[in-house]
């Protein structure tokens, strides 16, 4: 695990507090809600990561193609330490593209009739932003919950907006 102990009752990764929850703990909150609070949420929930997690992007950034192949490399080792599944990002010249493996947001949530990966599209909006300097339109274009196994696939397109649902 790259995170250790900070003494105090925290979990220190590169600086940056994080904390353990189960899956299936945060994603029984969605479950909780009528489809249209659920939709808010999961939005204001990829809003969050978006703004927080740039802030962890940004602590790996440097500038140039070279700094983004780098970012792009240390994302794809920290994901799965972390719990966010095995991801495999492809720099594009207009954007990313994003596959993940064994999702913890689809594990949480079981079988949906929508996308439930707010949080990576909130991610993957502020790794791009960070990339390319520009929002991003981010788009899960397959969600294995809705699609009952396999991998989730992303887009994130440069844009006006930071994500899309």
């Amino acid at each position: 695990m790259i995170g250790k102990a900070d003494g105090k009752g925290g979990l220190d990764v590169g600086g940056i507090r994080y904390m353990m929850i189960r899956p299936d703990a945060l994603m029984g909150l969605f479950h909780r809600l009528g489809p249209q609070d659920r939709d808010l949420a999961l939005q204001a929930l990829a809003d969050s990561v978006f703004e927080h997690g740039g802030k962890s992007a940004a602590s790996y950034a440097g500038s140039g193609r070279d700094a983004a192949l780098q970012l792009i490399a240390r994302i794809e080792d920290t994901a799965p330490q972390i719990g966010w599944g095995q991801w495999q990002i492809t720099l594009r010249e207009d954007g990313l593209d994003l596959a993940v493996e064994n999702a913890p947001f689809v594990a949480g949530y079981g079988t949906a009739d929508q996308p439930v990966c707010a949080p990576i599209r909130g991610m993957l909006a502020a790794i791009t932003k960070q990339i390319f300097n520009s929002d991003a339109v981010v788009t899960e274009l397959r969600c294995a919950a809705v699609a009952g196994s396999g991998p989730c696939h992303f887009t994130a397109r440069l844009g006006p907006q930071s994500s899309d649902g």
